[in-house]
């Protein structure tokens, strides 16, 4: 009897240790082409399900962009960033925020 419950609470921690790492795709975001010229894509590995609040900001924290992808609570895998371009050359922070309160935060260089 034992055993059987030490397999069964390895086989849900087990589970529950897959949940949680799937469970976050704002956490498998990332940012393309890096170093970006003028336009980049910010993609997911796993698609995202609920809205996103996206904050581009500089070094010193000062927010260049804040924009929410509309995506009308359908999956979404990629959002463009056309707005890019308007930047100067220099290192920047890129900060996904999801309704769940998940946060990632990326860094890009653009040329």
């Amino acid at each position: 009897m034992r055993k059987f419950l030490l397999l069964i609470t390895a086989a849900l921690l087990f589970n529950v240790s897959g949940i949680a790492q799937s469970g976050n795709p704002i956490a498998t975001a990332s940012i393309s082409p890096n170093p970006v010229e003028s336009k980049a894509v910010l993609t997911f590995e796993e698609p995202v399900f609920e809205e996103l609040n996206v904050v581009v900001k500089d070094l010193t924290g000062k927010v260049l962009y804040n924009f929410k992808p509309d995506t009308h609570g359908e999956e979404c895998t990629a959002i463009r960033m056309d707005m890019l371009e308007n930047l100067r050359r220099g290192i920047y922070i890129v900060q996904v925020t999801g309704a769940s309160g998940k946060i990632k935060t990326l860094k890009f260089q653009k040329t």
